[in-house]
């Protein structure tokens, strides 16, 4: 069984990274592998994340995935393969990508909390960040700057997939995007987060 939708191609989702610095995939994962997948993340040791980091607000329970912790989820090592044979396969034709994803965050939100507000991953993070989520329902905005207009505002549902650029994708520099995902309205949204650590 594939992790992802059958017949999933990145290409185009790739290439509008590269020019906007955000795409959204909305049918992204296999559905019998997406719920297997919750069963398996809804296990991990979930704790709160701190309530504020400089000038982000977050209301979030999470946990993360590196090295060997991976070996007990099975099912998110097979989605991160997944998604570096897929970003490659799409990919082909552009210069400067090269996504081997090695950090995971694995996320919970409840409804009525004030999600994350607008905030950028860390440097350290290269080529792209790929969410995915797995369960439930919020929105998602993608922004100018950190109170700058919105570029683009959508729901991020169960199944789908966000891509957002980070440094060195497609030889930028950083070029990563504001963005600021709400507190689900009602119901628990999970999500799981890839990202490749360079340190």
């Amino acid at each position: 069984m594939s992790a992802l939708g059958e017949g999933i191609d990145l290409k185009e989702a790739l290439r509008q990274v590269r020019a906007e610095g955000w795409a959204h995939v909305p049918e992204a994962l296999h559905v019998p592998f997406d719920r297997r997948l919750q069963h398996e993340i809804e296990t991990g040791p979930f704790a709160p994340m701190p309530g504020r980091v400089g000038q982000v607000q977050q209301e979030v329970e999470s946990y993360e995935l590196r090295g060997v912790a991976l070996d007990a989820f099975p099912l998110v090592q097979e989605l991160g393969q997944a998604l570096g044979a897929a970003v490659k396969t799409g990919a082909k034709g552009m210069k400067g990508v090269a996504f081997a994803p090695n950090h995971v965050m694995v996320q919970r939100f409840t409804p009525g909390s004030i999600g994350i507000t607008s905030h950028l991953d860390g440097r350290r993070f290269k080529q792209l960040v790929a969410i995915f989520t797995t369960k439930g329902s919020a929105g998602f905005t993608i922004l100018q700057g950190r109170r700058g207009d919105a570029d683009a505002h959508f729901a991020v549902k169960s199944g789908s997939l966000t891509l957002l650029r980070a440094p060195g994708f497609a030889g930028a520099e950083d070029g990563r995007r504001f963005h600021a995902i709400e507190g689900p309205k009602r119901g628990m949204r999970y999500s799981v987060t890839f990202r490749m650590d360079a340190r």
